[in-house]
């Protein structure tokens, strides 16, 4: 019987030169499959090129014309006016015809000043803005994210081509030397040639049928347009626009993640996380996904998955200030002392180095890493009111201890301190005031406590706290923050030197002083006293009245 078939393959040369023959076209039908998918590979990635490059360039000329247009005009325009009521108060009539000249030309000069953008109001510049660069650079922008993946996957077959051409190369190595050899080395090299012939076969066919991401401009087109009218408020439209993008395109993760973003700040929290499944789903792999979603999960009381979405995020980002703020929020919302302890010290820490680390290059941080320390204290005072159960707090209320109360209070303290020591570059001092009061002084410099002012006052006069002042070194520095609503206005930001006593009672004038006719908006204010970086005391309650 095995000499029979050894017999048998001892007859196969025809067969064999036939088949070589077959296994040579078949090689160039898989370079032809290669060229193909090497041409998609090259034009989808000159595409993603071209429009990285492309946003980029319009997102950079774009932000610059539109800073001076919507920004530097703006304040040239406020400060034109402020000078013509000025001068119109003083009397001074030619000076105040010339401002007002100035101030016509000004508006004839700048876009944002002229119609349609001039009856818009305090959506004037993001119409502005959407109008001169944003629609377009957020297009070029999914152009690009839309060719990268056909760019990758067409780039993947080519490669896998070229690995089955290689194969084929092996098959018709040994189908060559099945020529030459006879009996049992015949019929091994050729069982081997076929094996391998079957499963090149089988990967050839699954690589030619895999999917690649196609182009969906009708997509886009949807997406760029919800974009543009998010940005302009436009939050029922801009909801309707994702749908319709995702409608376009089931598999839009972008498209998901915007919607997620709306829905949340409309408060249907179900919603959103449902949309941010979906983009997850699809492929949107962004720390930002983890941020939001740990935060909605907040909003809703669900402490324990928050920790997990925010253990996520800082899985990606381990030395993110917000991630690390957030997971020291989650860890005193479920009573977790020990960990927020040891994660405040880990923040602490972090926000130190990189300001050292970015000074050490010779350059200042942005103003953003500032605005980043600072707004995470937010997110743990929202902590502290949901353990007292104030419906002012953004959490459903939570059984916290009031050890647990205590120690955030701390840590917004010990926070905000190492922030503002960091931006001013300030050496924290032993100095200390206590027993704050906000009020004013008489005309022979007594001070009376008062928590309500008249805007119209405090243009003419300034604020005064009074305080008892412990070691607190002549020309100290002081800081004092404003917040109106809960929200810090830096522009009202007092930064001085101490001038009053080093100890015991004393008062400390701070000035709103913010143009000529500035007046400070009525509603209720807070203010937040800094010696040498460090904070002192409690927040300072006062309201303004028109």
């Amino acid at each position: 019987m095995m000499q029979r078939i050894i017999d048998r393959v001892n007859q196969l040369d025809p067969w064999i030169g036939v088949t070589i023959a077959i296994m040579t076209i078949y090689a160039a039908l898989i370079g032809m499959l290669q060229v193909h998918a090497s041409n998609l590979n090259t034009q989808y990635r000159a595409e993603t090129q071209r429009y990285a490059i492309e946003a980029m360039r319009i997102r950079s000329a774009g932000e610059t014309q539109s800073a001076f247009d919507t920004g530097t005009i703006e304040r040239m325009r406020d400060l034109i006016i402020q000078q013509r009521d000025l001068a119109s108060q003083n009397g001074e009539v030619d000076v105040a015809q010339k401002m007002e000249l100035l101030h016509t030309s000004l508006n004839l000069a700048s876009p944002i000043l002229q119609p349609p953008y001039d009856k818009l109001g305090d959506q004037a510049i993001s119409h502005y803005e959407v109008d001169t660069y944003l629609s377009d650079a957020i297009r070029a922008e999914q152009f690009r994210a839309a060719y990268a993946p056909m760019d990758e996957g067409w780039d993947s077959k080519a490669n896998t081509y070229i690995v089955h051409l290689t194969l084929i190369a092996l098959v018709l190595a040994l189908l060559g030397l099945g020529a030459v050899m006879h009996n049992i080395p015949r019929a091994m090299v050729l069982t081997m040639a076929m094996i391998i012939t079957i499963i090149t076969t089988g990967w050839v066919l699954t690589t030619y049928l895999e999917p690649v991401p196609t182009l969906n401009v009708a997509a886009i087109d949807a997406y760029t347009k919800a974009y543009d009218l998010a940005y302009e408020g436009d939050y029922a439209g801009a909801l309707t626009g994702y749908a319709d993008a995702i409608k376009q395109k089931s598999d839009y993760a972008d498209a998901y993640f915007e919607q997620a973003w709306l829905l949340y700040e409309h408060d249907k929290y179900p919603e959103a996380l449902e949309s941010l499944a979906n983009a997850r789903k699809y492929g949107y792999d962004q720390p930002s996904i983890d941020n939001l979603e740990g935060y909605i999960m907040m909003l809703q009381g669900h402490f324990g998955e928050a920790e997990t979405a925010t253990n996520g995020w800082l899985a990606r980002e381990p030395h993110s200030i917000p991630a690390l703020g957030q997971q020291i929020a989650v860890q005193l919302a479920r009573d977790d002392t020990k960990d927020a302890t040891t994660d405040l010290a880990s923040l602490d820490k972090q926000m130190r180095d990189q300001v050292t680390m970015i000074r050490a290059k010779g350059d200042e941080p942005d103003d953003q890493l500032w605005v980043m320390m600072n707004d995470m204290t937010d997110v743990i005072e929202d902590v502290i009111l949901a353990g007292q159960n104030n419906p002012d707090s953004s959490f459903p209320a939570v059984k916290i201890s009031p050890e647990t109360i205590s120690l955030a209070q701390d840590a917004i303290h010990q926070l905000r301190s190492t922030a503002i020591t960091l931006e001013y570059n300030i050496k924290p001092s032993t100095a200390q005031a206590t027993d704050i009061e906000i009020g004013a002084i008489d005309a022979n410099n007594a001070f009376t406590a008062n928590n309500t002012f008249r805007a119209d006052d405090l243009a003419q006069n300034p604020l005064v706290l009074h305080m008892n002042a412990q070691n607190i070194a002549t020309n100290a520095h002081v800081l004092v923050r404003f917040y109106l609503d809960g929200n810090e206005d830096a522009s009202l930001r007092y930064v001085g030197v101490w001038s009053g006593a080093n100890d015991g009672a004393t008062t400390v004038a701070i000035p709103i002083d913010i143009g000529p006719t500035y007046v400070l908006p009525a509603g209720d204010y807070e203010a937040e006293l800094y010696i040498d970086g460090v904070i002192q005391g409690d927040l300072i309650p006062f309201k303004v009245t028109e």
